[in-house]
């Protein structure tokens, strides 16, 4: 297969995968971005949380929601939690999990990119949430809440859907803000 096909290949599949899950994406950013401003207005904690190449999504959002993209405006607060170096998975989502139940209150919102954790690890971080009483929103995996679930499409169409959602979702945050 030369690179060219490779290429081809690749941007075909994220294409179809996208054109498929426009109405879904559209669907769970304008709900999560509601929440979100919500939260950044009503002086709540908004994290952004991934383990692995998810955390390089979750640090994208972040980055999105505190800087901009589209308007000039004030920077807005949000905490990434993020474990990209640990070792594997499942002591990263502890480790997301730990910090969500130290420093989570009530009505705070956290997005959680996690299209690489298993079942026990979104039901280690549920736990956490649930405890702090705050609002979860899914990216990636199929949560007890809100959540936009790639599980079936290969590891690289994933990836580039949860950097899609980030941009997306930062993007209506704003407009929910800004009126943009």
């Amino acid at each position: 297969m030369t690179n060219f096909e490779i290429i081809s290949t690749l941007l075909h599949q994220h294409i179809e995968r996208l054109s498929l899950s426009a109405d879904t994406i559209a669907d769970v950013c304008n709900t999560a971005a509601v929440q979100i401003a919500n939260a950044i207005t009503s002086e709540q904690k908004v994290f952004s949380a991934g383990t692995g190449i998810d955390g390089s999504a979750a640090l994208c959002f972040r980055q999105l929601i505190r800087e901009g993209l589209w308007l000039e405006r004030p920077a807005l607060p949000i905490i990434d939690l993020t474990a990209i170096n640990t070792i594997n998975t499942d002591s990263g989502a502890a480790w997301i999990a730990q910090e969500l139940n130290s420093l989570g209150q009530p009505n705070d919102v956290a997005v959680i990119w996690g299209s690489q954790l298993s079942p026990a690890n979104v039901e280690m971080i549920n736990a956490a949430t649930d405890q702090r009483s705050m609002h979860v929103i899914w990216i990636g995996t199929q949560g007890p809440t809100m959540s936009l679930s790639f599980y079936d499409a290969d590891a690289q169409v994933r990836a580039s859907l949860s950097y899609i959602t980030a941009l997306a979702m930062a993007r209506i945050v704003e407009s929910h803000l800004f009126s943009a």
